[in-house]
């Protein structure tokens, strides 16, 4: 995970957020950030990138994603990746893509931060590169 200190792919600086081992590595070289132990920054999250973490805050039960590449017949691969930190929130029960936007809504309310990690796997029958 990063700690932004400028914005990068639509996430604001100060944000925590995790992308690949080699991209992470390089916006630290070029100073876009720090390496940082996390959790993701919880809350709605606007990004062009197709693959990503994004954090849902303690109470919540469900976070959208804004993506320009996303329409109603996107598809995604999602799950969350610290579920065992939460007994009531255990699993995504419905992703909800619409134009621009995709909605994660979890089985019930976290009783802390919950961390789901994406991936957009296909945008009007186009498998997306990672």
């Amino acid at each position: 995970m990063i700690l932004l200190s400028k914005a990068y792919g639509g996430y604001a600086a100060g944000t925590i957020a995790q992308f690949s081992t080699e991209r992470e590595a390089s916006l630290i070289a070029q100073g876009f950030g720090v390496t940082s132990a996390g959790p993701v920054t919880p809350g709605a999250v606007t990004t062009t990138e197709v693959v990503g973490r994004l954090g849902i805050a303690a109470a919540g039960s469900s976070v959208v994603l804004t993506n320009p590449k996303i329409t109603v017949e996107s598809r995604f691969i999602a799950y969350l990746s610290n579920s065992g930190a939460d007994a009531t929130a255990t699993s995504i029960t419905r992703i909800t893509p619409a134009a621009g936007s995709v909605t994660f809504t979890l089985n019930a309310a976290s009783t802390g931060v919950v961390a789901i990690d994406w991936m957009l796997l296909m945008v009007s029958g186009e498998l997306q590169p990672n």
